[in-house]
C-alpha cells in the first residue's frame, strides 16, 4: 500500500490549505487520485476473480477498469440511507444484481466517498437495507406459497372421483408435503427455514450507532411487504439458495490481503461493499507529484472537462503520461473529448437495428458492440423492451431513421429536443407529411407527427437522385410508419412541457391503433413495436412511457385497450408505482427524476384537469 501512494509532509512545498483546495478540482490531480484508488479495486477484484465487479453509478464507475467492470452497473443512492430517511426504493431495485449473485455466489460493488467518511452511505446503509429487504421478502413469499399450497390441498381433497383426479390429488399432496416437511423444504426452498435463513439487518458498527441500527432494522419488514406488493418473488424462492449479506472492504482494511476470507463455504452470498478511496485529513493529501483527493470520482461535472470513465481508461496513458503538467493534461482531455464527439457523430450514421440482437441480447455473455449492429438488450444499452406491452425505451442512437424502422419498429416517439427525421421529410414542396399537433415544447416548438409509408421509406434508403428530389406518392393500404416528436427539454425546465405533451402522446397512440383496426390485421397489430426515446433513455422517455402504460395498455396482458377504457379505472399512486416498477425491472438505465414523476402524478391524480395541449392540425 505504501509503495502505491507515498505521502509526503503537507507543508513540504510550502503549500497551504487554500492552495490545496483550489488544486482539488485540478483535472490531473483527480485522474491520478482515481488511478491510485483503482489500483486497490483491481487488487481486490483479482483476489476474488469469480465475483463480478459492479460500479455504483455514477461515482463508482471511475474506479473500475473496463476489463473488470460488469455492465450494466447498479444504482444505490446514499439518500436512501440518510439518517431518518431510510428507504427501500422501488426505482432502485437492481434485479440484475440478484441474478449475478446467484450465478456467481456473490459480487463486488464499488463506490467512493469524499472527506469525513471511510464508507459512503450507499455502501454502509443503502445496500445493507437492500440485502435485508430481499432476504425478508423471499422468506415471506415462500411462506405465502406454502400457505397457498396447503389451502389447495384442503380444496382438492373432496373431489377425488376417478383415477385421474386421484392421481392429480396425490401430485398436489406431494407438493404440499414437500413444503410441510421441514427437512425437504429446507433443501428445496431454503428460505422457509427461519432458523438458518438470515433475515437480520447487518450494519458496519464503526459507522452505524446501535440506535440507528435498531431504527433501520424495525423498518425492514415494511420494506419487504412493499416489495412484495409490486412483484412476485416465487421464482426467487427456488433460485436464491442462501441469504444475501454485506461485507465491507476499505483501503484501511487491506492488511487482510495475505489471508483473504474464503466465502465459498459460508452460509450466505457475500455482497462485498468496496470503498475505493483512502481516508486522509481534510480529504486531501500531497503525494509524489500530485495532490491526492479522496473520492475524486464524485461530482464529475465540476472537474471532468467532458471526460467519461470510458474515455479516461481508453486514454489513460496519454492523459497521465510521465512528466505531464496540469495544463497539458487538461489540453489533452479537451482533444480526447472533441475526437470522441467526432467519432460518435460519424458512427451515428452507420448504426443498424438487427432483429436477431433482440434475442441475442437476452443471453448472458453476449459480445457487445459488434460492427454494423446496434445493440438491443432487455437491460440497459440502446433500447429495452417493457414487457408485457409493445413499448420499448431507448436512447438517441436507437432511434436513427430509417434504421429503427428497418429494425421492426412501427412507431417512434422522440421525447428529446432534436428531431431525427430525414431532412426530406421537412421539404415543404415534396413531402407534405408533417402535421403539427400543438402543445408548447422547448423554444415554443409544437409536437409534430410524420407518417411515411414503407415504399417511401425504401425510396429514401436507396438514396437515388430521384428519391432525394421527391418522395413517391402514397398508396392506399400501404404499411405506415409513425414518427412523433415531443420537444421536451431536459431536467426541470422540461417538467411542464412533459405535462403538456402527455395528452398529445395519448391521442396519437389512439390514432395509431385506430389505423390498425381499420386494416383488420390482428397479426400485424399483435406484433406492433413502439420505441419511446430521449437522449439517454433515462428520464423523459420513461415519463412518457409510464403515462402511455397507464393510459392505453392493459396491466395484465399488455394489450392496447384504449385510453377511454383505462380512464374508467381510478388512477392511484400504487397503480403508478406498479407501472413504474414494471419499467424499472426491464430498463435498468431508467433514472426518472423526481420532477418527472411529480408531473405524472399531477396528470393522473390532480383533482383539476391538466392543461390540455392545443390540437392544431396543420399540414406543412
Amino acid at each position: 500500500m505504501a509503495s502505491r501512494i507515498r505521502a509526503t509532509q503537507i507543508s513540504a512545498n510550502g503549500s497551504n490549505r487554500d492552495d490545496m483546495r483550489r488544486d482539488a478540482k485540478n483535472l490531473m490531480n483527480r485522474l491520478k487520485s482515481i488511478q491510485a484508488d483503482a489500483a486497490f479495486v483491481n487488487e481486490i477484484a483479482d483476489l476474488y476473480p469469480h465475483f463480478p465487479v459492479f460500479a455504483n453509478e455514477r461515482c463508482g464507475t471511475w474506479y473500475v477498469h473496463p476489463s473488470k467492470i460488469q455492465r450494466p452497473g447498479v444504482y444505490f443512492k446514499s439518500t436512501d440511507g440518510h439518517t431518518g430517511s431510510w428507504d427501500f426504493n422501488l426505482r432502485r431495485y437492481n434485479p440484475h444484481l440478484i441474478s449475478a449473485i446467484i450465478n456467481h455466489g456473490g459480487c463486488i460493488v464499488v463506490d467512493s466517498t469524499r472527506k469525513g467518511k471511510r464508507v459512503p452511505d450507499a455502501l454502509s446503509k443503502t445496500i445493507p437495507i437492500w440485502c435485508a429487504t430481499i432476504n425478508n421478502a423471499v422468506h415471506e413469499c415462500a411462506l405465502q406459497r406454502q400457505a397457498k399450497l396447503k389451502q389447495q390441498k384442503v380444496t382438492l381433497a373432496p373431489v377425488q372421483k376417478d383415477a385421474g383426479s386421484v392421481a392429480a390429488a396425490v401430485t398436489a399432496n406431494e407438493s404440499v408435503n414437500t413444503f410441510e416437511n421441514g427437512s425437504e423444504s429446507s433443501l428445496l426452498v431454503p428460505s422457509l427455514d427461519s432458523e438458518r435463513w438470515d433475515m437480520r439487518y447487518h450494519s458496519l458498527p464503526s459507522q452505524i450507532s446501535r440506535s440507528e441500527h435498531a431504527q433501520i432494522a424495525d423498518k425492514i419488514s415494511g420494506f419487504a411487504q412493499k416489495l412484495l406488493r409490486f412483484t412476485d418473488l416465487t421464482p426467487l424462492t427456488m433460485r436464491l439458495l442462501k441469504p444475501i449479506r454485506p461485507i465491507w472492504f476499505t483501503p484501511q482494511s487491506f492488511f487482510l490481503r495475505d489471508d483473504m476470507p474464503d466465502y465459498s463455504e459460508v452460509a450466505f452470498f457475500p455482497v462485498i461493499c468496496l470503498s475505493a478511496s483512502r481516508v486522509v485529513p481534510d480529504g486531501m493529501e500531497e503525494c509524489d507529484g500530485y495532490l491526492y483527493v479522496q473520492g475524486s470520482g464524485d461530482d464529475e461535472e465540476m472537474w471532468s472537462k467532458g471526460l467519461t470513465p470510458d474515455l479516461f481508461w481508453e486514454n489513460e496513458g496519454y492523459l497521465l503520461e510521465d512528466g505531464i503538467t496540469a495544463a497539458e493534461c487538461e489540453e489533452r482531455a479537451r482533444e480526447v473529448v472533441l475526437e470522441a464527439k467526432k467519432i460518435s457523430l460519424g458512427r451515428s450514421h452507420h448504426h443498424q437495428l438487427h432483429e436477431a440482437a433482440a434475442q441475442g441480447g437476452k443471453e448472458s455473455g453476449q459480445e457487445y458492440g459488434k460492427p454494423g449492429q446496434m445493440l438491443v438488450t432487455p437491460s440497459m444499452e440502446l433500447c429495452s423492451e417493457i414487457t408485457p406491452s409493445p413499448l420499448w425505451i431507448g436512447n438517441n442512437a436507437s432511434a436513427r431513421i430509417p434504421d429503427c424502422w428497418q429494425g421492426g419498429f412501427d412507431m417512434v416517439i422522440n421525447c428529446a429536443a432534436e428531431i431525427k427525421r430525414d431532412p426530406l421529410f421537412e421539404d415543404v414542396k415534396g413531402s407534405q407529411m408533417v402535421t403539427l399537433l400543438g402543445g408548447t415544447g422547448i423554444g415554443g416548438a409544437q409536437a409534430s407527427l410524420c407518417i411515411i409509408q414503407e415504399h417511401q421509406l425504401a425510396a429514401i434508403s436507396r438514396a437515388s437522385e430521384e428519391s432525394k428530389t421527391k418522395l413517391p406518392d402514397r398508396v392506399e393500404g400501404g404499411k405506415e410508419y409513425y414518427y412523433l416528436h415531443l420537444p421536451i427539454a431536459e431536467g426541470k425546465k422540461g417538467q411542464h412541457q412533459l405535462l403538456e405533451m402527455i395528452p398529445v402522446a395519448v391521442r396519437t397512440m389512439e390514432s395509431f391503433y385506430a389505423s390498425r383496426l381499420d386494416a383488420k390485421d390482428d397479426m400485424r397489430r399483435a406484433s406492433t413495436k413502439i420505441l419511446v426515446h430521449c437522449q439517454q433513455g433515462m428520464d423523459r422517455s420513461v415519463g412518457i412511457t409510464l403515462a402511455l402504460l397507464m393510459s392505453c395498455f392493459d396491466e395484465q396482458t399488455g394489450e392496447y385497450c384504449g385510453a377511454n377504457a383505462n380512464q374508467q379505472r381510478v388512477a392511484t399512486k400504487e397503480a403508478i408505482q406498479r407501472r413504474l416498477f414494471q419499467i424499472m425491472s426491464h430498463r435498468l438505465a431508467a433514472r426518472p427524476s423526481r420532477a418527472t414523476l411529480k408531473m405524472i402524478n399531477t396528470f393522473f391524480m390532480s383533482p383539476s384537469e391538466p392543461p390540455p395541449a392545443k390540437y392544431k392540425q396543420q399540414t406543412l
